[in-house]
């Protein structure tokens, strides 16, 4: 027998899940002689024949491949280890499966394997009868067996056992006085090594001391199986950060450490790295004797890690970025490896679109059969439906055999599954499963000219309640958008890579806040550079929490950094579409278009309470959607800036002249570490992910400065209004990191990461929607439906994030940061429960959602014609009549309830609404007794006659609706929801994430403002309509409605 083997430092293939593929371990191979280390453990615990089947032996195909699979890990100088796991079905006592697991052993050992693990772990300690007859207890029997294959395999020098009670937190009392941990200490064989996990299945940290406590009762020091980056317990995280929490001197301890890392390959590029350096130094301050013949540290070509024993886990993350981005665009640029870019197409003003992105997701190339994206199988992370307190395993409890993936759990196979389908050139799995109701028709627009009509009132403002009423500003319907009739130029900017949160920044003007914008660039002679976001700073000081000053090291890895020249230049290159420049708040008014902007003027009662009411001239100036006067054009952040202040200011416009860059360019090092940031590690945020988390929660708790109130506004306003601004920024920079993502990685990057970042995007669209909504209307003062303090209160009692204890596994906080940003919406506890899987092919599409904009009625009305089928005579009613269908499903609630409504809009323009009423009692008293009226003297009920109008159903629908006494909802239903929903979307919109964010955010402004249930009606004919809003959460009301029997009530509470 040899010696003591040398430290084994490398990837254990341990988790639940989809196994990776032969060509993803090949390409793990690589990275491990790259990076110095030595070892790889096949270990997949959903390989069949390694658990569930073990008994059975490799078939000639099958051992064709392990044996290829050997070879190429003795090619890349690693060591092959081959573990088994047996014990969840075994009689130890019996000799047929003692023999059986020889066999199969010296099977795999003839293939030129030499190295073999046992694995005991995650397995029923209670032994069935005959065993309990055989041996005095189940470490017993384990060792048995375990010795009895040691020696029938000639005592390989690598032979690993992995024991039941593998952690500190599974061993009753502790790991020293175990009886189950001192039987198997003194029963192996000497030349046996035993795998540990430390203090916890995912240990946050690893000290020697404890360690020395292991080693004494397993009397020889154990093999580390590390689940720091272990995701398989939770579908909604994934771990990127640099390898971190062990404390230097370990190896002295130890025979080995192998990392069980995350379940997509690609993730694991940063965590591997950072091992190999984390492990280099180590060698530098360890003189092991069994060191000699080591693998040179890494190959030419890649960043080296400090060598001296000094391990610094931001020095090896820096170092381990740099590759990364180097290794992401090489493999974007490899045939194959990246979904192939298409010309871009012209659309009205001036807006540049990619096919494909608009009303389609972006399709991949057809794949040969038998091919996997990018040269590697791909798949996702588990299903969420595991409790992890079921059963005690070494990562999580073993996932439902027919889910394997996350897509899969979903309902929609994974693009390795989808290969056939895809050979075939079929589309039908591009069709989300929950795509958001179209607001009207299935085909193109008629091309009916604008509305004109301004939005209008019948009565006074009504309530069900105490009379008083949330209705903001009546809106005009002019389309402001197009700057009285003249296209603006198109404009571009290029993404800034991270912008410095806490950037200090001099405001001038009383109350000088910005609204939430998006981040922009000021253009220089060099090309562009970003600009640092606005200060958190007001009368009283700075803020506190992310503002504070950063070390050296933190800079290094923040996304809010100062940018040096070379990635201000080579940063993210999705730029503002013309359309986003006119919707953006920060987009320079010329005279021109000032006088174009229709604005309703208000009452002076009215005048508080609207967020898009221009200000009169004694009133302080802190409104986010000011207009400007001549006189001030400097003095707000949204003024252009003159040459002499070029970088003044973070909301700069952009010059026209700009050149736009292309979405598929390279990623950036900037990019990278946002992403990096975003998926940090189980018990840590990055600093990008951190800074969200900080503004969203002082935010929320800090509301009620900027709420409808009859008193003066807030000394904190201005302040509110920074961070509403600071955070609205990074949430912008996280959706064109998306963007970015999927327009430049190459496939197998993508789709490893793509869910998790659509997640993340998600929730960011729905909570900078809301951030925006809470300024102006959130309700302040006491009423019947209960306050915003009494709401937030029950935010933070019920849904707020679970603040992990000592000794918590990082299971028990689901969803990590997705998690904790949904968690902190007002309705994010539940929202969970309707889950909606991520799109197979991913888009490239940028979507912004927001509250309602004055200009927006125009076009909002247009998508509500978009794809009503009729033929030239209908046509010619919709083009005297341009509003017909849009009063219809919109007229109502931008007339009695707009500050309610939410706008979805891609680079095409609004592509999605959410409209609702937060006293539904009120809203239809309003609805039936003062708008109907007008709308039956606009539409006169021969309006159709000579048509053939009968058979356009929306035409129909809509003029029977004005004619028609409507049907009063019971009752029992507006006491138990009391408040009105309606969504609908343009055909263009397949997303099911963002159409899900854009209900989501309309029903956390309804429950911040006290509403405990919201109801819809829908035609019992809508299919369609009826499966997204069972998706949501709505059910069928069972309440008999007579006047409608043609339509459901739908309902849900809050």
């Amino acid at each position: 027998m040899a010696g003591r083997p040398r430290f084994l430092c490398g990837v254990v293939e341990g988790f639940y899940g989809r196994p990776w593929s032969m060509e993803q371990r090949k390409l793990l191979f690589e990275w491990l002689r790259r990076w110095g280390l030595n070892c790889y453990m096949y270990a997949p615990k959903d390989e069949l024949k390694h658990r569930l089947l073990w008994r059975e032996p490799y078939t000639e195909h099958e051992a064709a491949h392990m044996c290829s699979l050997i070879e190429a890990a003795q090619e890349q100088g690693v060591e092959f280890v081959f573990a088994i796991s047996a014990g969840q079905d075994m009689v130890f006592s019996s000799a047929g499966d003692r023999l059986l697991l020889q066999q199969k052993l010296r099977q795999v050992a003839a293939m030129g394997c030499r190295s073999f693990a046992l694995l005991f772990d995650d397995i029923d300690p209670c032994m069935c009868q005959a065993d309990r007859d055989a041996f005095p207890s189940l470490a017993q029997a384990q060792a048995s067996v375990a010795n009895e294959v040691y020696q029938e395999l000639g005592q390989p020098p690598i032979f690993l056992f992995c024991p039941t009670e593998y952690c500190s937190s599974l061993c009753s009392p502790s790991p020293s006085q175990s009886c189950y941990l001192l039987t198997i200490g003194r029963e192996l064989l000497p030349g046996i090594s035993v795998i540990w996990t430390g203090p916890k299945v995912v240990s946050q940290e690893l000290s020697a001391a404890l360690l020395e406590e292991v080693e004494g009762v397993l009397r020889r020091p154990p093999i580390i199986w590390d689940n720091l980056y272990a995701n398989d317990y939770d579908c909604r995280r994934v771990f990127l950060g640099p390898y971190t929490g062990r404390a230097p001197g370990l190896m002295a301890r130890l025979q080995g450490l192998l990392l069980n890392p995350n379940c997509e390959l690609q993730a694991n590029f940063i965590p591997i790295h950072t091992l190999g350096s984390w492990f280099r130094s180590e060698l530098g301050s360890c003189a092991h004797p069994d060191h000699a013949g080591m693998e040179p540290a890494a190959a030419g070509g890649d960043s080296q890690g400090p060598q001296d024993g000094s391990y610094s886990p931001q020095e090896a993350l820096e170092l381990a970025l740099r590759d990364w981005v180097a290794e992401i665009n090489r493999q974007a640029l490899e045939p194959g490896g990246k979904t192939p870019g298409h010309a871009r197409v012209s659309l009205k003003e001036g807006a540049q679109l990619e096919p494909g992105t608009v009303g389609q997701d972006v399709l991949p190339d057809p794949l040969p059969h038998g091919s996997v994206p990018g040269g590697t199988g791909q798949h996702g992370p588990e299903p969420c439906g595991t409790a992890p307190e079921e059963g005690r395993r070494k990562v999580t409890l073993e996932p439902e055999r027919d889910s394997r993936s996350r897509t899969r759990a979903g309902g929609q196979p994974s693009p390795a599954r989808d290969r056939d389908q895809l050979t075939t050139g079929s589309t039908e799995s591009c069709e989300p499963a929950s795509a958001l109701p179209s607001a009207a028709g299935t085909s193109q627009s008629t091309g009916a000219p604008e509305a004109t009509e301004t939005l209008h009132s019948p009565g006074p403002p009504m309530c069900c309640s105490d009379g008083t009423s949330t209705a903001q500003n009546l809106l005009p319907t002019g389309d402001a958008r197009t700057g009285g009739g003249s296209s603006p130029q198109p404009c571009s900017s290029t993404q800034p890579e991270a912008s410095r949160a806490d950037m200090p920044q001099t405001r001038s003007g009383p109350g000088a806040a910005a609204s939430p914008v998006p981040p922009a660039l000021v253009i220089t002679e060099g090309g562009a550079s970003p600009v640092p976001p606005a200060p958190l700073i007001d009368g009283a000081g700075a803020s506190p929490g992310p503002t504070a000053s950063l070390t050296p090291e933190e800079a290094r890895s923040s996304p809010m950094s100062l940018l040096t020249l070379e990635e201000a230049v080579s940063g993210p290159t999705v730029a503002l579409t013309p359309k986003e420049a006119r919707t953006s708040p920060t987009a320079p008014v010329t005279p021109e278009k000032a006088g174009s902007v229709p604005i309703a003027p208000l009452t002076p009662e009215k005048r508080r309470s609207s967020p898009t009411a221009p200000l009169m001239p004694d009133e302080p100036r802190s409104s986010p959607t000011v207009l400007l006067t001549p006189e001030e054009p400097m003095s707000s952040p949204t003024a252009p800036l003159t040459p002499e202040e070029p970088r003044s200011s973070p909301t700069a416009p952009l010059t026209p002249e700009e050149p736009r860059p292309s979405p598929t360019a390279p990623l950036t090092l900037g990019e990278v570490r946002m992403l990096v940031e975003l998926f940090y590690l189980p018990y840590h945020h990055g600093p990008l992910a951190q800074h969200l988390l900080e503004h969203f929660q002082w935010l929320q708790a800090n509301s009620l400065s900027v709420g409808v109130s009859a008193a003066a506004p807030s000394a904190g306003a201005g302040r509110w209004r920074s961070r509403a601004q600071s955070f609205a920024r990074l949430c912008t920079q996280t959706c064109r990191l998306h963007v970015r993502l999927v327009g430049a990685a190459g496939r197998a990057l993508l789709y490893d990461l793509h869910p998790y970042l659509w997640d993340i995007r998600n929730v960011l669209l729905a909570a900078s929607a809301f951030i925006q909504w809470l300024d102006g209307h959130l309700l302040c003062e006491p009423g019947p439906r209960g306050t915003w303090g009494s709401c937030f209160g029950w935010c933070q009692s019920i849904t707020a994030p679970i603040l992990l204890q000592g000794d918590a596994e990082p299971w028990a906080q689901r969803g990590g940061l997705f998690g904790e940003l949904q968690a902190l919406l007002p309705v994010g506890n539940s929202s969970d429960l309707f889950y909606q899987p991520p799109p197979l092919f991913p888009s490239r599409q940028l979507y912004v959602l927001r509250p309602l904009l004055p200009q927006d009625k125009g076009e909002l009305y247009r998508m509500c014609r978009e794809g009503l089928d009729c033929d030239p005579k209908v046509a010619e009613i919709l083009v005297a009549h341009p509003d017909l269908l849009g009063d219809r499903l919109l007229g109502s609630f931008l007339s009695l309830s707009p500050e309610y409504t939410f706008v979805l809009e891609d680079e095409a323009g609004p592509c999605g609404y959410a409209a609702g009423a937060l006293c539904a009692e009120g809203f239809l008293q309003q609805r039936d007794h003062g708008w109907l009226p007008a709308m039956r003297h606009k539409y006169p009920r021969d309006l159709a006659t000579g048509a053939p109008a009968l058979g356009q159903d929306a035409l129909e629908e809509a003029l029977l609706f004005f004619h028609t006494e409507p049907a009063a909802v019971p009752l029992p239903v507006l006491r138990r929801f009391p408040s009105l929903v309606q969504l609908g979307t343009a055909t263009r919109t397949l997303d099911a994430g963002a159409s899900r964010s854009l209900a989501l955010c309309l029903l956390s402004a309804l429950r911040a403002n006290g509403s405990r249930g919201v109801f819809c009606q829908v035609s019992a004919a809508d299919q369609q309509q009826l499966s997204f809003y069972s998706k949501l959460g709505f059910v069928a009301l069972p309440v008999a409605w007579d006047g409608c029997p043609g339509a459901w009530l739908l309902g849900r509470l809050l």
